[in-house]
This record gives C-alpha cells, structure tokens and sequence, in this order.
C-alpha cells in the first residue's frame, strides 16, 4: 500500500521472458574448434588444444558458471569471469588453466577507456576489486594501510583511523611489450628461441631438424600487482598471459566517448511492466471496494419475511408485501464488474510487454489460437531471431577466453606430463604432452604433441547441447531411412551413436569394427588406433599360410585314404603268410619229433637183439646211441633257436603294424589327409614290408 493507504502490487511479468532466453541458452554449447595455422602446426596438436580447452572448462563446472553469465546478461547486461593459472588438488604438482566467477563485476572490474572491443582483447590494462576480511588482510598484509579502494559505483574508503571489518583490495593485470625472438627449422616448424628451446635445440639437430631462418616479433606479456587504497602491497609479478585475463560478456554493447554502453532484457521492459502493476493494482482495488450483490426493495415490502439467510436458504417461493409507492418488484444489484478502461489498460501493457520482449505466445509455451506445428516452429523462429544478440554476446566472451586458453597453455603445459583431454561427445582419455619416441621408419626420434611449436586459430559457436544435436540428427537419420531403407548399410553406426541410452556405444563401436572388415567404412576414415589395429591385423595375416583350395584338401583326403586302404589289405596278407610259415615250421617240428622217437624205438630194439653179443659190441652200441641223443638234443636246440628268432621278428611286424594303424588313426585318413601326414603314413608301411622280406 502506498502513503495514501491504497493497494499498489508488483506483478512480475520480466523473469518469465528473461528466464526464457537464459534458459535456452543453459540447453546450448560452446563448440569449439582449433586448426593449425602454420609453424609446424598439425591436426593432432590441434585436437589436443581443442581436448585440453573442454577439459579445463569441465575442472571449471563451466556449465553452471555459463548458466549464471546468462542470467545476469539478459537481466542487467553485463557480467564475467577470470582466468586463473593454479593447482586443481593439493598433491598435485602441475598447474592447469580454470574459469573462475567474480562476484559483482559490473562493479568489480574496470578495463582502460582505450579499450574499444567488445571482448577487451585489446585493453591494455584492467583491474579486479576484492573485499577481504579484516583477519585475513592483516594476515596476508601485515604492513599494508588498510585503506580500500572504491568501487566505480561509489567512493567508500575506510581511513587509517577508523577500524575497518573488512578491506577492498585490487589486483591490478596490466601488458608489457616484449620482443619475441623467433627461430624456423628444416621442417617449417617455428619456436621461440628462449631457454626451452635452447635445451631442445642438440636433440633437434641430431634428428636433423636445423635453424634456417631467424627473426623478432612484438608481444606482450601481462604482469599483476596487488594494491589498496594506500598503495602497493606486492611487487610485480609475471603471468602466463598475453591478453588481460579478466573476460567480460557485455549486452547490448556499444561504446560512446570512451564509455562502455551496455543494458539487459530487463531495462527495455520496465515501463511495460510499471503499467501493468498500475493497471491491475488499480482494478484489483476496485473489483474488492466494491459492493457485493444486494437486493433491493422497500421498507414495506420486506415486512413480515426475514430475507436475512436468503443466500443459503433453498426456499423456491419468496413472499414480499406489495407497496403502492413502489410499483415494481425488489431487485437484486450485481457488484461492480472492475473498471473496463483499467482493463483496457492491462491488456494492452500485456501486448506492450510482449513486443518489446520479442515474445509471442508459442514463444512461452501457449497455443491460444491452435496453430499447427509449422506454424509455431515459425513464430519460435522469428522471437529467436530477435534474441540472438544475446546468445552472441556469449560467443563473442566465451571464444576470446578460448583464445587467451590457446596462448597460455603452451607456458603452463610445457613439461613432459600425462594430461586428460575430452572430445566433443564428453568422452575423455589420457595423452602424454611434450614427448618424443623414436620411429622405427625414420629410425629418429619424433616429437609428440609438442605444445610449444606451431601456430593454431581458436573459433567457437553456439548451439544445442550435444545430447539434443544427437537426438535431432538420429530423428533426421531415421526419417531418411524411412525414404531410402539402403541407408542403413552405410549409416549403421552413425545411428547407433546418435541414440542415447546404456550400451549403445558398445554397439555402435560393434557396427563400426564390422564396417571396416567389410570395406564399407575407408581407410580414410579410420582412427589413429583403428589405423594400427588394422595394421598389426595385416601383419598376422601376412604371416600366416594361405588356405588351401577345399577341393584339393578333399582330393589328397580320398588318395591317402586310398593308399592306406591299400596298405592295410597288404599287411593283412602278408599276416596271413607269415601265420603260414608258422604253421608249416610247427608241423615240421611235430615231424621230426616222431622220425627221432622212431630211430629211438629202433635203438632200443637193436640193443636187444644184441644181448647176447660181447662187452665191445654192448659199449659200441651205448656210444652209438649217446651219439644219436646229442644229435637229438642239437637239433631240439636249433629247433627252440628257430621259434625264437620267428617270435621276435613276428613281434617287430606287429609293433610295425601297430605303427602303421597309430598313425591312420592319427591323421584321420577318413577325413582329411595332407602330404605330409601320407609321406609318413607310406613310410611305415614300406618299413613293415621291410620286416616282412627279411623273414
């Protein structure tokens, strides 16, 4: 309520609008590109300029801070950050580059009025406010005045007699020309000849890498310096920078007389929005001073009926008491409906509101004429088209803080370290800076991604997120499936990595390996690891033996198959003659055995006959017949010589045999049968052949 007691409410109809505009740019990204310009530069160290860049903003929680830059650009027109040179974790020996917040710049950091670009790429100096603490100050500062500095909104100091609680410190960034002393090698790469290169520079002549042009270039180099309101509280000190860290996102920019103009969404909106809250204060007000509904009649004719519950009571029949005077009948009087030129006006500060915030009603999600799609899209498109300039003034921030990233990191990534670098879709792997290995080809040592040679541009622009391009380029690739079906021989992978969800990119990668087997994704295409995986898959090849014609393997498997057919009926035969000579050799055994129990019988007889005959004829006889029992046991021991030497070489034929059958059933003479294992398969079977002729 105001000083005269009356209703005066605020409506807010700007953040809806603003909230629109910084939302959509929260649903967008930074895409960034970094090509080689010249100087030894190449693709490689390109990639890992543009992967270090996406890395430093993911330590940063860029998203959040750009989210947070939008806001305050579309509601006040200005804001920023600060890039800083410090270690991420406290065990950590290496430094990287990061995007840090300030709070209050609008108010906390002044460029020099020379300054005329938009991203102050070409100030020369620029300062950064701090308030800090009274313990802390005189902690870090024991000598220091203790006086603040004042803002460029208003001069509040504290003195040095008055006790302060806190004290506003400035960090003052500002260049120093410098005269880069440049060498060119062999190879067209160019360095900076200081002390790094100087350590470098042996190596490099043994590889064959040698000077052959020389010259200077201007640059510059920032320096910082902290200061009160007193004066200085540190000496100078050097930094990584060429241009000043500081990064303002200006909206709306334009410079008049050395002054930076610049506004938000909000400013142009105000007067709209100063209507409506007059507008419906105004009727808000008279809709509730108003009357409620009331019937009227007179005195006369209300007498006798108590009208007093009328508004709860359910009677369906009224009585009254006629009255002469008042020929007509009570009535009820409808309270006040508002002030229709109140209306008049809130309507059209609403419609004020709407053009001059370049939103329509598609814009913020309402349909009240029920167009159809196209016809949305449409309008959406054009109230894009008039809040670009917004989405500019980040591009235009956010690719010069690119840039000061691309001067730097050579001077803070300049030592031989493993570093994380991100791609484009977020995924991330690990790559070793400043190294060299020796190539096997060239038999030299080549360096790998060396940070400090060449010379690289850096752009940038804004669209969608990553997952809302993959989303809109996998329903693009579907549609057009959907016209030409053949496509998805050529593009499986390509969908497969557009969809988001758990496992497709297993199954993309999947898509890919079989693409490159087939021949259907070109070696062009083909990644540094797909490069050499595909190279060790040539070698291993390469090594092996070609695969033989089907028809010829099936071919020598029947012939050896054959053969050993043959073989086998060969040795049963010759079994079967061995086992004859045998059984002749058994009987003619059993044969001698009667003809000497024969000549015995004969002995026996003869020696009877002769019992009568003297001594001299008797003992002729025994030694007659001890002649004929040696004789007999001579022949019984050739006769056990013979089975001997006929059981042993019968066993060598088995042992043969046996052989000959290990090995048939080895080589699998029924399948497959090679020349080799034939050749062995025919020389067992010519040793039991061997055997068999012996005996």
């Amino acid at each position: 309520f105001d000083s005269a007691n009356r209703y005066r409410g605020e409506f807010d109809q700007i953040s809806p609008i603003n909230d629109q505009i910084s939302g959509e740019m929260s649903n967008s990204e930074f895409a960034i590109s970094v090509s080689p310009a010249g100087g030894g530069a190449t693709e490689d160290t390109a990639d890992v300029y543009a992967g270090l860049i996406r890395n430093i903003e993911n330590i940063s929680d860029a998203s959040a801070l750009y989210s947070q830059l939008g806001d305050s650009v579309v509601m006040a027109g200005l804001d920023g950050f600060e890039i800083v040179q410090k270690h991420i974790d406290a065990n950590t020996f290496d430094q990287d580059l990061m995007f840090e917040p300030i709070a209050d710049f609008y108010k906390s950091v002044w460029f020099d009025l020379g300054a005329i670009k938009q991203n102050k790429s070409d100030a020369k100096w620029g300062i950064k406010l701090k308030e800090l603490p009274a313990s802390t100050y005189d902690k870090k500062f024991p000598d220091g005045s203790g006086i603040s500095i004042g803002d460029n909104l208003n001069d509040n100091t504290n003195s040095q007699h008055t006790k302060y609680d806190s004290v506003t410190v400035g960090q003052l960034y500002y260049k120093k020309a410098v005269t880069i002393p440049l060498v060119k090698m062999t190879s067209g790469a160019v360095y900076e000849n200081d002390e790094k290169f100087k350590k470098i520079q042996d190596e490099l002549a043994e590889a064959g890498e040698l000077i052959v042009d020389e010259r200077e270039r201007e640059s510059w180099r920032v320096h910082s310096r902290l200061l009160d309101g007193g004066g200085w509280l540190k000496d100078s000190e050097k930094t990584v920078f060429s241009y000043i860290p500081l990064i303002p996102v200006y909206g709306n920019y334009s410079k008049f007389d050395t002054k930076d103009i610049y506004f938000g969404k909000t400013l142009k909106l105000m007067d709209a929005q100063r209507g409506i809250n007059f507008a419906v204060s105004g009727d808000t007000e008279d809709v509730a001073m108003s009357p409620t509904d009331a019937v009227w009649m007179t005195r006369k004719q209300g007498q006798g009926e108590d009208y007093s519950r009328m508004n709860i009571d359910r009677k369906a029949v009224r009585f009254y008491e006629a009255d002469d005077e008042a020929p007509s009948l009570p009535f009820k009087m409808p309270r006040s409906a508002g002030n229709p030129a109140m209306q008049t006006a809130m309507a059209n500060f609403q419609s004020l509101l709407r053009v001059t915030g370049n939103m329509d009603d598609p814009s913020m999600g309402q349909n009240p004429g029920l167009q159809s799609g196209a016809a949305i899209d449409s309008l959406i498109g054009q109230s894009n088209n008039g809040n670009v300039k917004w989405f500019k003034a980040m591009e235009i921030a956010i690719c010069h803080a690119y840039r000061v990233c691309v001067d730097a990191i050579p001077r803070v990534y300049d030592a031989t370290r493993q570093q994380r670098i991100l791609g484009e879709d977020g995924t991330d792997k690990i790559v070793d800076l400043n190294t060299t290995v020796f190539d096997e080809q060239t038999q030299t040592n080549v360096s790998v991604n060396d940070l400090t040679k060449g010379v690289y541009d850096v752009s940038c622009s804004m669209g969608a997120a990553f997952q809302n391009q993959q989303e809109k380029e996998s329903d693009r690739l579907i549609n057009m499936l959907s016209i030409d079906p053949q496509m998805v021989e050529i593009s499986r992978d390509v969908l497969y990595k557009n969809q988001v969800g758990q496992g497709m990119k297993v199954v993309a990668d999947r898509a890919r390996k079989q693409g490159i087997q087939s021949g259907l994704i070109g070696a062009d295409e083909w990644t540094p690891e797909e490069q050499e995986e595909q190279q060790l898959l040539a070698q291993q090849q390469a090594n092996q033996p070609p695969q033989e014609d089907p028809n010829m393997v099936l071919a020598r498997a029947e012939e050896g198959k054959a053969q050993a057919d043959q073989m086998n009926a060969q040795t049963k035969q010759q079994q079967a003659q061995f086992d004859a000579q045998v059984k002749s050799a058994e009987v003619q055994l059993a044969q001698d055995k009667i003809a000497l129990e024969r000549e015995q019988l004969q002995l026996e007889v003869a020696m009877f006959e002769r019992t009568g005959q003297d001594k001299f004829n008797v003992e002729a006889a025994k030694i007659d017949q001890g002649q004929q029992k040696l004789d007999q046991t001579n022949q019984q021991m050739q006769i056990d010589a013979t089975f001997k030497q006929q059981a042993a070489a019968q066993q060598e034929i088995n042992d043969a045999i046996n052989n000959l059958k290990v090995l048939r059933e080895a080589m699998g003479v029924d399948a497959i049968v090679g020349p080799t294992n034939t050749q062995a398969y025919k020389d067992q079977a010519d040793i039991v052949l061997d055997e068999q002729k012996e005996q």
